[in-house]
């Protein structure tokens, strides 16, 4: 298989490694049939990882267009991606801000958002929230929030990682744009650089369960000082990157158990058609 073609294979799997499984402790009670309904127990995500499907849908958008012969600007395509986001988490565009035109994964997360199988976890993505709120496209010569050093954003730099065709140059200068949007601390910026570089290094080779020595230690530069959440989504998405075998996804019960189990597909369903349209964007023709 062509180096390419591994890389692409991956982008799903990849995306999908930042939902942690529902898995239920045990098997469910059986359901009594005079109780009322059980409310739906929502996939709980961190921000910044609907943050990064977005980013990876601006991305697509500007493949997509590169595709068709038509040039792009990336830093814009990721910003109006961001921008899609800062609607998905407060209910509105930053003020003075374009309002970009919808895409199917804006839908579909909005949608699972109002149907209560999608919720936010509490307290994040605040950072890049102020940093997007004045409306205006930073860029790295101009960063949002310079001094800003949460580390929590450096999720945007997966799917930079993950772009095909592309050489190590424009991928560095693509995450560094991809930061500046939000944050600009020097140190952020070499990071991001860094991951999208390790992302795209262990995606493009033979799969493999355990990462090599060299990735652990360069994933462990990049994740000094990291929140423990936000670790151990990178953790997850970097041996998918590498190829590792899945962690098992909800099977089917009754009772909460089941509906948990079924919002869980219905996020992987987003994630499954977001990378079928990455494909059809990117596969060689």
């Amino acid at each position: 298989m062509e180096t390419a073609e591994i890389l692409i294979s991956r982008f799903g799997p990849v995306l999908a490694a930042a939902v942690e499984p529902s898995t239920p402790d045990g098997p469910a009670a059986p359901a009594d049939p005079a109780a009322p309904p059980a409310a739906v127990e929502p996939v709980v995500v961190h921000a910044e990882v609907l943050h990064q499907l977005c980013t990876a849908d601006g991305l697509m958008e500007l493949l997509d267009w590169s595709r068709q012969g038509l040039g792009a600007d990336p830093l814009a395509c990721m910003w109006l991606g961001s921008l899609r986001w800062y609607r998905l988490i407060t209910g509105s565009y930053p003020e003075n801000a374009p309002q970009p035109p919808a895409r199917r994964l804006d839908e579909q997360l909005q949608r699972l958002s109002r149907d209560g199988g999608l919720a936010v976890q509490v307290g994040t993505g605040a950072t890049s929230l102020r940093g997007l709120s004045q409306g205006q496209m930073s860029y790295p010569s101009a960063p949002a929030q310079p001094e800003s050093t949460d580390a929590a954003a450096l999720l945007r730099a997966v799917p930079v990682g993950l772009a095909p065709y592309i050489d190590a140059s424009m991928r560095r200068a693509w995450a560094r744009q991809t930061m500046a949007l939000t944050h600009g601390h020097a140190d952020l910026s070499q990071k991001a650089e860094d991951l999208a570089d390790l992302v795209h290094l262990l995606a493009s080779g033979a799969p493999a369960d355990a990462l090599p020595e060299a990735a652990l230690a360069q994933q462990e530069r990049i994740t000094t000082g990291l929140d423990d959440d936000v670790a151990a989504i990178l953790d997850r998405q970097l041996r998918a990157a590498a190829g590792a075998s899945p962690a098992p996804q909800p099977a089917p019960s009754s009772g909460p158990a089941a509906d948990s189990g079924r919002e869980s597909r219905r996020v992987y369903g987003v994630i499954g058609a977001l990378a079928q349209d990455w494909e059809e964007v990117t596969r060689a023709r």
